[in-house]
């Protein structure tokens, strides 16, 4: 590449700032200081901090396609991993609210196929919190499980057999299968495609163009390519994510999005368009024993700007896809990072963020 056209890349890349005026005091308070961060880390993506809806600070860095020289922009998309389990746990709540499926029933009540399953006595809330005690190879398996296209029905068949490893309700143990089975479970119920009750309950109400499950073999225009740095290698060396079916991860994290969706879900949730007050309270309450966690996101007492808060927090990590989702439950601010490599450590940047006043 040459100096000039490197120039201009990076030219590019700085050009990419929210364009909103009346927010320029509020977003110089974050610039300098994710400027740094992007350029000592590498940092390649989106990030986007909003105060009740309105974003504030809006910056795009690095390059989407390091093959072609593409740089990121805010309007970039990028494969959120397992931000998609938000999504997976808002279509449970509206099938609760609807009374169609009942958080403390077991899994077999709707899915009769199970009753002579280990896991037929798992309930739903259960499988929202990671406390089921099926089996976690698809964490412990690697890529594996991936590398071939598996819908919900073939994933569970496959990774959902033998012993529970865990009385149900007992411990937290975080793994896909739980979502997988949720999908198949909301399949069921609702008697339509996970894809399909995404788009007609959340993405066409919300109005979320950019955002959509991935499935293999399709063309997604202006989608990042991922990208991997092995901690190992003393080169650093940058390589292209490792093949994988996008649709092998589903409900659990098959989905891509832009921050500007994920904020337009944000303010939907905060907002109370999805899921009533009871709903939205029981989405996001916490559940201490099993390490905070809530339904689809974990929910714990936090500081940010200075002031003590409750924060509800849902990271995703897929190679180098990797996501960062953040909301002040209580003063309204949100973050939301979307990365399409790995190089950088969004836990710092998080820190980072939370604590500008």
């Amino acid at each position: 590449m040459s100096v000039l056209l490197r120039i201009a890349t990076v030219a590019a890349l700085l050009t990419t700032a929210l364009p909103i005026s009346a927010a320029a005091p509020k977003t110089a308070r974050f610039a300098d200081g994710v400027a740094a961060f992007a350029k000592t880390s590498r940092f390649r993506g989106v990030v986007l901090v909003a105060d009740h809806g309105k974003p504030i600070y809006r910056q795009a860095f690095g390059l989407a396609s390091e093959e072609w020289q593409q740089p990121n922009t805010v309007q970039t998309r990028f494969r959120i991993a397992s931000v998609t389990k938000t999504f997976t746990a808002v279509l449970v709540m509206q099938a609760v609210e609807a009374g169609r499926l009942r958080l403390d029933a077991p899994i077999s009540t709707w899915l009769p196929a199970f009753t002579n399953q280990p896991f037929a006595a798992v309930t739903v809330d259960e499988l929202l919190t990671y406390a089921s005690g099926l089996s976690d190879r698809d964490q412990t398996d690697g890529m594996t499980p991936y590398q071939q296209p598996l819908d919900a029905a073939a994933f569970v068949a496959r990774l959902g057999s033998g012993p529970l490893q865990s009385p149900p309700g007992s411990r937290f143990a975080y793994k896909n299968i739980d979502y997988r089975l949720l999908e198949q479970l909301l399949e069921t119920v609702e008697g339509k495609p996970f894809a399909s009750l995404v788009a007609e309950r959340i993405i066409k109400p919300l109005g979320l163009r950019d955002t959509a499950l991935l499935a293999s073999g399709d063309v997604v225009p202006r989608l990042a390519a991922s990208y991997v740095v092995d901690e190992a290698d003393p080169t650093h060396a940058l390589r292209a994510d490792p093949p994988y079916f996008p649709e092998s991860f589903g409900a659990a994290g098959g989905m891509r999005s832009t921050v500007d969706d994920l904020l337009r879900f944000d303010s939907a949730l905060r907002e109370q368009r999805l899921l009533n007050a009871e709903s939205t309270a029981t989405l996001l309450r916490t559940h201490e024993a099993l390490g905070y966690v809530a339904y689809g996101f974990w929910t714990y007492p936090c500081s940010v700007a200075g002031r003590d808060t409750r924060c509800a927090e849902r990271q995703g990590a897929i190679q180098g896809s990797n996501a960062l989702w953040l909301r002040d439950l209580d003063h309204g601010r949100s973050f939301i990072v979307l990365s399409n490599s790995n190089e950088a450590d969004l836990q710092k940047l998080k820190g980072l963020l939370t604590d500008v006043p």
